[in-house]
């Protein structure tokens, strides 16, 4: 019996490892899989959350998954880390081996001091190591090796005569200190991310904005095909109650569902051909049991024709403080597609953003950016989910001046925000039109040379 699991490879050698070998794991064990996306013909075939539902399919319990910048030239630069245990009670996992130093003297950033541990700071769900000047200015993000990583890995889970197994797609040479351990090799090659043909297409127009109140499951008020890309964090299902009756989320899980696939066949008919859909979501669980909520938006989407690109990962330095069993939450996932092969995603632009201080992790599919504390207010209705420099790059990326952008769940006005002052066009939808107060306030602060005229607001209730 092995009291730790580490299987890399490709998703299709991992479900099958993972079925051969889930049994060979201990009551307190750990079973990881570490995988990337796989694509085929420029589209995903699998990615990571195929694991994840095919793992607790086998009654493994589901802990997290960790996200790490990989050694490659590719665009795609995401190694995805799913963790699996069998006790979800009696797993064992000591975190203190890999803490970090905080890097200031008394608190560590973004937490209060309750939640300081002299032992280090939490390393999170995301593996970017950091080093500093002692003086809270890190001066580089670290890239793990994979042996680095199977050493991390390791270390917090097995303790003296522990037995390990190793399945890796390549020959590290590997060994885990004295411990006992049993090594598989089977060979894999990757393939990277691809966006279709990238297509220039845009027509110049006055930067305004429409706000519309009302449910996005009809957006007859916006002309077919005449939208340049659409981005949104949508409503998680029975998470937060925004007190509006027959808002979408406060539903059962099946009618939850099927309003969302309403609102994702309306962007379908609105997107131009060469537009593309990105979509900011995350994993939760509940009872024990993961939410796969991108997985239903990859399928449904998928279902309506949309084709499905990859993930980007928001990588948030701060993150909420969890057990002691646990990591922390420091990412979440924003779900590309595009309409056709035709494209207007520039991946060149990709090249712009440097958030590391290591360019190996840089100018990829990982971005470093962190939501401003307190930037709309404790006490208001909706608290401000993305920060708006995330809708600007993605604006950068995937639309050109004049070009019309649409948010169907708008929120506080974040996305609108972000592409008025980015000179693009912009119509958001928004059941709740109590957030009209809050709207107002931040375009007063946050539009650039904002006027009366810029915001029309639409009542479709």
């Amino acid at each position: 019996m092995y009291k730790t699991i580490i299987i890399k490879n490709n998703i299709d050698t991992c479900i099958e490892e993972l079925t051969s070998n889930f049994n060979n794991l201990t009551s307190n064990g750990s079973l990881f899989c570490i995988v990337r996306t796989q694509y085929k013909n420029g589209k995903v075939k699998k990615d990571f959350m195929d694991l994840i539902e095919y793992g607790t399919s086998l009654n493994l319990y589901y802990i997290n998954t960790i996200v790490i910048p990989d050694f490659t030239d590719k665009l795609d630069n995401i190694l995805y880390c799913v963790w699996f245990t069998k006790d979800k009670k009696n797993y064992y996992f000591n975190k203190d081996s890999i803490r970090e130093k905080s890097i200031w003297k008394d608190v560590e950033w973004g937490k209060r001091e309750k939640n300081y541990n002299a032992k280090g700071k939490d390393p999170g769900n995301v593996w970017i190591p950091t080093e500093d000047d002692g003086k809270a200015n890190i001066t580089n993000h670290i890239l793990l090796t994979i042996n680095q990583v199977f050493d991390r890995l390791l270390s917090t889970t097995l303790v003296d005569n522990d037995k390990y197994l190793l399945i890796n797609d390549e020959n590290t040479n590997y060994k885990y200190k004295n411990f006992n351990n049993d090594i598989k090799v089977i060979e894999n090659k990757y393939d990277d991310i691809y966006f279709g043909n990238y297509i220039k297409d845009c027509v110049i127009d006055e930067f305004k904005g429409k706000v519309i109140f009302g449910t996005s499951e009809n957006m007859d008020k916006l002309k077919d095909n005449t939208v340049n890309m659409i981005v949104t964090s949508p409503p998680y299902w029975n998470l937060k109650d925004y007190y509006k009756e027959n808002q979408i989320g406060q539903e059962s899980y099946e009618i939850y569902s099927n309003r969302m696939y309403a609102v994702w066949e309306q962007c379908f008919k609105k997107l131009k051909d060469d537009g593309s859909i990105w979509i900011n979501i995350n994993i939760r669980t509940r009872n024990g049991n993961p939410i796969l909520l991108p997985k239903l938006f990859v399928e449904q989407c998928s279902k309506i024709g949309f084709i499905y690109r990859g993930i980007l990962i928001w990588h948030k330095s701060s993150g909420i403080p969890t057990s002691a069993r646990n990591l922390s939450d420091h990412h979440e996932y924003v779900l590309i597609f595009t309409k056709s092969n035709k494209s207007n995603i520039n991946i060149n632009k990709f090249e712009s953003y440097s958030d590391y201080k290591n360019d190996s992790i840089s100018h990829k599919l990982f971005w470093n950016i962190n939501r401003k504390a307190g930037s709309v207010g404790k006490n208001t209705i909706h608290p401000a989910i993305f920060p708006t420099e995330l809708i600007n790059r993605i604006n950068n990326i995937s639309t050109e001046v004049g070009g019309l952008v649409v948010d169907p769940f708008l929120g506080s006005g974040t996305s609108l925000i972000a592409s008025i002052n980015n000179k693009r066009n912009f119509v958001g939808y928004e059941f709740n039109e109590g957030f009209k107060e809050l709207m107002d306030n931040r375009f007063e602060k946050e539009i650039v040379h904002y006027d009366n005229n810029k915001v029309k607001y639409i009542y479709n209730i």
